[in-house]
């Protein structure tokens, strides 16, 4: 089964970091998992400002994205994934590499609520 993860990033690249902030990245990365163990990065978007929370949200949902990892996400793109049935993941704060390596472990946990702060306690299993 192949699905695309989408993370918000500091970099165009999978060596770089996640973006502690939704929001406020530098780039959307989208990273196409298959077979639960392969994946490559499929887009990367730069993030150049957005006129309202549900914007980036939308773009999301546009690029098939079913699954996002972030780190923290402020409380209105937070319930615009639920409406469009994006699943989120609560991240780490290291490179995207590693956090796609949690993820496809099944390491990253599902974040429940909105939070702009980090919080390591949430982190994986």
């Amino acid at each position: 089964m192949n699905k695309i993860i989408g993370i918000p990033s500091n970099g165009a690249e999978l060596s770089d970091n996640i973006s502690p902030h939704f929001g406020h990245c530098n780039y959307f990365l989208g990273i196409e998992i298959s077979n639960y163990e392969k994946y490559k990065k499929v887009f990367s978007l730069e993030n150049n400002g957005h006129s309202g929370c549900m914007e980036p949200v939308i773009n999301m949902k546009q690029r098939n994205v079913s699954e996002m990892i972030l780190t923290g996400i402020g409380m209105r793109p937070f319930m615009g994934f639920q409406q469009v049935n994006i699943n989120l993941f609560q991240g780490v704060n290291t490179t995207i590499e590693e956090n796609i390596r949690l993820f496809i472990q099944g390491k990253l946990r599902p974040m429940r609520n909105s939070s702009c702060a980090t919080d390591s306690s949430h982190t994986h299993t």
